[in-house]
């Protein structure tokens, strides 16, 4: 089956493909490699909120649990490749409950900030029982996507 689009005339983000954002713990965000050109597609928890899916990287030499989503290499302490992939080219899909939707990766004024909003809207989706105080440790880069 086909994704299907989710752009209306008034809105950036569709009714249905809204609660279809509100509903999911993961969503499939799709790049372009900063080197290759290709589509690089990756499995991630996230959160949304106007109009935004707010993301957070992980340092990639910290331990995983078995549901982490980013694969770790030691000696590494660099962003994950999406990550470094959205600051060379911001314009990405999200794939999540069977919608395709347009994304533009957004420059963040203070990224601290910007940091505590995420995990607050990571707490209030996922509980924060799940989401503890180390998620705004140093070396977590909140990143908010566009969507529209």
């Amino acid at each position: 089956m086909e994704p299907r689009p989710a752009r209306t005339h008034d809105r950036p983000v569709h009714l249905e493909a809204e609660q279809a954002l509100r509903d999911a713990d993961e969503l499939l965000l799709v790049t372009r490699g900063r080197r290759s050109g290709r589509e690089h597609a990756v499995t991630l928890r996230f959160a949304y909120a106007d109009g935004s899916v707010w993301l957070r990287t992980e340092p990639r030499d910290a331990p995983r649990t078995p549901a982490a989503t980013v694969v770790v290499r030691r000696g590494a302490a660099r962003p994950p490749d999406w990550y470094r992939n959205l600051a060379a080219e911001p314009r990405c899909r999200v794939h999540v409950g069977g919608f395709d939707l347009p994304g533009n990766a957004r420059p963040l004024g203070d990224p601290q900030a910007a940091l505590h909003r995420a995990v607050e809207l990571w707490r209030a989706k996922y509980g924060a029982e799940w989401v503890a105080d180390w998620y705004l440790d140093a070396g977590r880069i909140p990143v908010r996507v566009e969507l529209g």
